[in-house]
């Protein structure tokens, strides 16, 4: 046996094969990184930059983000199968899979820069331009997804090569992850349109430039015969799914644990904010949400080994579970659980911990199911188990979008955000404004209509600006909102001077004309500094106890049900442990050999 390992080492052909891998490995590996950081730019935060940088009604609001969650997964559904087929038969000199993935890049950066810095359209026709740009970012993004992932196999045909380059692209994942919603959450507060212009130029560059590296790194394996022959039809697909009870129990399973999982993040930015407070310190929960999932990643097999999967999935869900349950009682009783970064992030470590650990023995015992099918069926199908994860983490995505989008509709959330939305968006209005003398009638303008406020019933007020600003031509175009307006009074203004210096002018409910003598120079506004927030006194200060109750129930009931039915799924129909996995590998060998 020495002898052969030795010879096999020596060999030069076998030498330069593993070379080849070992930088095949990490140049597609470490690639991973730049996607799952534009991923997560409109995964996770497409909703949040729409609700707080851009003035929309609730109707507007409401529709769009139905279509982003149904409509864009009915066309994955469409999509994902269709770009499969035309990957499968391109035959282009460069290699079958790396165009695509360079393609997809490029024109998917190119839609997300469209996406964060395009911003002259309002009301409906902004909801239009979303709903194509992010139509088309489906479509590319899927074009370099599927391009990417199709390209794994062909690394090497070798189990523990392969195993070995899946879990440094699933580690290196994590790190994008991460990267990506740092970048955006340190950014974006208090500046949520330059913060996402920034932050999307930052991030298309890193996809491309790891795309670059991929793509011109890595070194395609031909494929052999019998892969390229291997074909899998929809009715073929649709019998070994029937046929296959534990693959349809783990599908049910994870569709419940992504539901869950997700509901914290897509919702995290709304309960901080009414809760704590308009801050960016926000981003320290996004890093300890980072460290833990690496670091869970690094210890699963070690725990995996030491208590089996079952075990470590119970284990797991019992923790998550005390995290979320934390998490649902933090701010009640301010003496024993205030609600604040530390406390956040304490009961965080736990809801990520688990939900990660759970993910992995998930997603070990969803292959699995590749072996269970060849014992049941007589093949193994991989197909089946690759095309079911996504379809089932994009239906879930679309259900938590739904939940998502009535809570902050339903509880009021939404409405109320639009006081910061207004602030955000008047505030690139101003600085992108050329002339300091239309800036002066601007910041006049918006004085005229807080008086009104002050002088004035709420409701005549708004209509009174409202009329006030149809018969200004120069106002309208900044896309005021009259209920929205009042938000404004506690915002500050800074006369600017070339040299980049401020002089603090007070809140603008306060401005006076003498003070609006520019003499050339700029003015800015600001949302909040260290010692003011105009962001707090239209939103946390005025949020209510029903809001505090829908929110907290979206992101701690919702997801401690939905994670408790993943587990009872797993638990009571799925039989694929340690055990029975061995049994059916002797059994399939016993069968080859009796071939």
């Amino acid at each position: 046996m020495a002898d052969t390992k030795t010879a096999v080492v020596a060999d030069p052909a076998e030498q330069q094969r593993i070379r080849e891998f070992n930088r095949n490995k990490w140049l597609f590996s470490t690639g991973g990184i730049g996607r799952d950081m534009a991923y997560q730019l409109i995964a996770a935060f497409l909703l949040v930059y729409v609700q707080f940088a851009v003035s929309l009604s609730l109707v507007q609001f409401t529709t769009l983000s139905l279509i982003i969650g149904i409509g864009g997964r009915l066309w994955d559904a469409l999509n994902d199968p269709m770009m499969g087929a035309i990957i499968e038969g391109s035959h282009l000199k460069w290699g079958k899979f790396k165009p695509w993935i360079l393609i997809g890049a490029v024109t998917c950066g190119a839609v997300m820069l469209a996406m964060f810095n395009i911003r002259i359209w309002t009301g409906w026709n902004f909801v239009i331009f979303i709903t194509i740009m992010y139509f088309l970012w489906e479509t590319t993004f899927t074009m370099n997804d599927i391009g990417y992932w199709s390209m794994l196999p062909s690394l090497s045909s070798r189990k523990n090569e392969r195993n070995t380059v899946a879990m440094l692209t699933v580690f290196f994942a994590g790190i994008g992850a991460f990267a990506g919603q740092g970048i955006v959450t340190f950014l974006t507060p208090g500046d949520m349109v330059f913060g996402y212009s920034i932050s999307s130029i930052i991030i298309v560059a890193f996809f491309i430039g790891c795309q670059i590296m991929t793509a011109i790194g890595v070194k395609e394996r031909p494929r052999t015969s019998i892969e390229n022959e291997a074909k899998v039809s929809l009715k073929h697909m649709w019998n070994t799914i029937k046929k296959n009870d534990q693959v349809l129990w783990m599908t049910l399973s994870m569709l419940f644990y992504n539901i869950g999982s997700g509901l914290l993040v897509a919702l995290a930015y709304n309960l901080y904010y009414l809760e704590v407070g308009y801050d960016s310190n926000s981003f320290y929960f996004i890093v300890i949400f980072g460290i833990i999932s690496i670091v869970a990643n690094l210890l699963y097999p070690k725990l995996a080994k030491l208590l089996g999967r079952k075990k470590l999935q119970l284990i797991s869900i019992m923790i998550a579970l005390f995290g979320y349950a934390g998490i649902a009682l933090l701010g009640w009783w301010q003496a024993v659980l205030p609600f604040n970064i530390i406390t956040l992030s304490i009961f965080g470590v736990f809801v990520f911990t688990g939900q990660t650990l759970f993910y992995m023995a998930s997603i070990i015992n969803m292959t699995n199911c590749v072996e269970y099918n060849e014992l049941k069926q007589g093949e193994r199908n991989e197909a089946v188990v690759s095309t079911l994860r996504p379809f089932m983490a994009k239906f879930a995505s679309a259900l938590q979008y739904g939940i998502t989008t009535l809570v902050l509709a339903v509880s009021g959330v939404f409405i109320l955000s639009q006081n910061i939305s207004l602030m955000e968006s008047q505030k690139d209005y101003l600085a992108g404004i050329d002339s300091s003398e239309d800036q002066i009638r601007y910041i006049r303008s918006i004085k005229d209509y807080l008086e009104v406020y002050e002088s004035e019933e709420q409701a005549e007020a708004a209509a009174i600006v409202a009329e006030m600003i149809a018969e200004d031509e120069f106002m309208s175009k900044y896309q005021l909102k009259p209920e929205n307006i009042e938000g404004l009074k506690n915002c500050r203004i800074y006369l600017q001077s070339e040299n980049g210096d401020q002089t603090n002018l007070g809140y603008w409910k306060d401005i006076n004309a003498e003070q609006l003598n520019a003499n050339g120079n700029k003015f800015a506004m600001e949302i909040r500094g260290e010692d003011f927030n105009a962001a707090n006194e239209s939103f946390k200060n005025k949020s209510s106890l029903t809001m505090r109750l829908w929110l907290r129930a979206a992101v701690s009931i919702v997801p401690i049900a939905c994670l408790a039915v993943a587990l009872l799924i797993q638990k009571k129909k799925f039989i694929i442990d340690e055990d029975y996995y061995d049994k059916m590998l002797e059994e399939i060998d016993k069968r080859q050999g009796e071939q």
